[in-house]
């Protein structure tokens, strides 16, 4: 055997074992940071994307809800409030007009809602003599004339999908009250009558304020003009009628 090629051969085992011991757990070490870094980098992008999904998931249902309360708004303005709105202005129109021709003073007090009747007057008269024979009284039911207490309320129970829980309590315990107020002859019936008449003047002037206020606050949430002065005292803005 040749020394010297047995020497050069245990040198070269002995410098690799060195080279290995020294560099081979660095490379290891790295390696494992390397493997660990793009684990990391795909759970970090498994993470983003269920974020992702969730966030998408959040931004539908909410917009669903929005879209649903807005529609919803928007019905119970133009289907209920805007109409029964519209039933109490005419009250306001018809105080405005008895001050002005100084017929008499309506005050929004003692004549929270005002109705409109009016009636046709048939006659039979004697052809000869002209002797009334008979005579009919018919009373006119229009749109004027159905603008009165008992349809308010009825309209408000019909739509109760739309009223607010405090309209809806009021327009039913007025509904009672007005079936049943009214005169009668005995004593104990005249004072369950006074006790409705209070009733039913207490329960639609109540009616009136809830109506003017709520119907501002419906236009305030659909973002149409409003007037302050009525939402916040149930009180109808002075209007110059001309």
């Amino acid at each position: 055997m040749d020394w010297g090629l047995m020497i050069v051969n245990v040198v070269g085992l002995f410098l690799l074992g060195l080279f290995i011991k020294k560099y081979l757990p660095a490379y290891m070490d790295q390696k494992g940071k390397n493997l660990a870094t793009k684990e990391d980098i795909a759970e970090i992008t498994r993470n983003t994307e269920e974020v992702k999904v969730l966030f998408q998931k959040e931004i539908a249902l909410f917009s669903q809800e929005l879209t649903f309360e807005n529609d919803y708004a928007f019905n119970r303005y133009s289907i209920l409030y805007a109409r029964i709105y519209g039933i109490v202005i005419q009250s306001e129109y018809v105080r405005f007009f008895f001050k002005k021709h100084k017929i008499r003073e309506l005050s929004l007090e003692e004549f929270p809602f005002i109705e409109i009747n009016r009636t046709q007057i048939k006659q039979q008269r004697h052809p000869s003599t002209g002797e009334k024979l008979s005579e009919e009284i018919r009373f006119i039911d229009d749109e004027m004339t159905s603008f009165n207490k008992k349809e308010l309320c009825d309209y408000i129970i019909k739509n109760s999908e739309y009223a607010s829980p405090k309209l809806l309590k009021l327009a039913i315990a007025y509904r009672y009250a007005w079936s049943n107020y009214g005169g009668t002859k005995n004593i104990e019936g005249e004072k369950m009558s006074a006790a409705f008449n209070e009733s039913e003047f207490e329960l639609i002037k109540e009616i009136v304020k809830t109506i003017i206020v709520e119907y501002n606050e419906m236009r305030k949430i659909v973002n149409l003009s409003y007037s302050e002065h009525e939402l916040t005292t149930g009180k109808l803005e002075h209007i110059e009628f001309k």
